[in-house]
């Protein structure tokens, strides 16, 4: 397509982005700011050019057997332009594009791969989205887009009327409705646009890049807790197998307590953690250390009140000496510790379940906004 030299003169240091021929001589190019449609010399015109700035706020289709007419609302008005009804599609195309490109829908330099207007849907296939809008209007700010880069699943599924394409972003289905007369057209020109994006010829191929796409997304997410469960690595406080926890006063006390007892050891250090529960009071009553004898001990647990032996009763020194001696594994620094270690970590497991909680009620509350964001485009169809 040549452009005229017009055209060039009233580019004004911009460059041409795209044009269409709409006749043996008519031609419409665009900018990034503008489209151009240069009308040549007729029996009753001159040659000139018409302007018409992209930031606009509504855009309108009015579409005739012979004719099709497009409609910009702006701020300080509304003009109109009309095509060849054969040349509609390409032009909408080429405007939609500068609109998009002005309202920052579509990133820098990304092209729109077709346009397609049915009854009150509008559907804008671009290189990284396809753009959704359903109103009377062919365009204004309420829309909704598809990043391809969110793309899970695509499929067409026919019908006897219309053709319902099943693009799938993020694990949602989001179904479109095209009449089957367009439908092929479609069909092709989002294909083309996906492939290109995930660099496949194929719908297997392009399945098994999604795939590959959402599997390296989960294996770089492996080093955070899944939203919906209380995080990886918390020991539970209850054990699955039913067998109950170990105290750790008793731990302790095992560790501490000798095996095999050393001659002029004192007999209190030889005894089994059992004589620890012997309570203060009981040798306070006695006067003595009953435990220096087994049996004497064996009666004491049993209830019965001990009678202290000659020996025992001749010497008290000795017995205070032993009342003296620290009761090994129930030492209060040993409880004291276990204790501290204990609480410290469950102040652990409370603050990684804490955190589990926060992102689990995150993800609820963006559950919640994609089911509201739903609702409100079931109640648009």
């Amino acid at each position: 397509m040549e452009i005229p030299d017009l055209v060039h003169e009233e580019l004004g240091g911009e460059e041409i982005r795209s044009g269409v021929a709409i006749g043996d001589e008519e031609v419409v190019c665009a900018t990034d700011s503008r489209t151009l449609i240069y009308r040549p010399e007729g029996i009753l015109s001159d040659e000139r050019i018409e302007q018409y700035p992209h930031d606009v706020d509504r855009l309108a289709l009015s579409e005739g057997r012979r004719k099709t007419t497009f409609k910009l609302t702006y701020v300080d008005g509304t003009r109109s332009f009309a095509v060849p009804a054969s040349h509609g599609r390409d032009v909408l195309t080429l405007l939609l594009e500068g609109i998009l490109g002005v309202d920052g829908v579509l990133d820098e330099d990304e092209s729109v791969v077709g346009a397609f207007r049915f009854s009150e849907l509008t559907l804008v296939i671009a290189e990284n989205r396809l753009v959704r809008h359903i109103g009377e209007t062919v365009w204004d700010d309420d829309f909704t887009q598809y990043e391809y880069a969110d793309l899970t699943g695509l499929d067409f599924q026919e019908g006897s009327v219309a053709t319902e394409i099943v693009l799938t972003i993020d694990g949602r289905p989001q179904r479109i409705k095209t009449p089957r007369e367009d439908a092929r057209l479609v069909e092709e020109t989002l294909k083309k646009a996906v492939f290109e994006f995930y660099e496949v010829a194929t719908m297997a191929e392009l399945q098994r890049a999604v795939e590959t796409a959402e599997t390296g997304d989960e294996s770089s997410a492996t080093d955070e807790p899944d939203d919906l469960t209380f995080g990886s690595g918390i020991d539970p406080l209850v054990s699955e197998t039913g067998d109950e926890p170990s105290d750790p006063l008793e731990t302790d006390s095992e560790m501490a307590e000798p095996s095999t007892p050393t001659e002029g050891e004192s007999t209190t250090a030889t005894q089994p953690s059992q004589s620890s529960v012997e309570t203060p009071q009981q040798t306070t009553e006695q006067g003595v250390d009953n435990r220096s004898d087994p049996a004497s001990t064996a009666i004491g647990a049993a209830g019965t009140e001990d009678t202290p032996s000659p020996q025992q009763t001749n010497n008290p020194d000795r017995s205070r000496s032993t009342d003296a001696t620290p009761r090994t594994g129930s030492s209060p620094e040993s409880t004291q510790a276990a204790t501290e270690d204990d609480v410290e970590a469950l102040r652990e497991e409370v603050s990684e379940l804490s955190s589990a909680v926060q992102r689990q009620n995150q993800l609820l509350k963006k559950q919640h906004n994609a089911i509201k964001q739903l609702l409100g485009e079931l109640r648009d169809q």
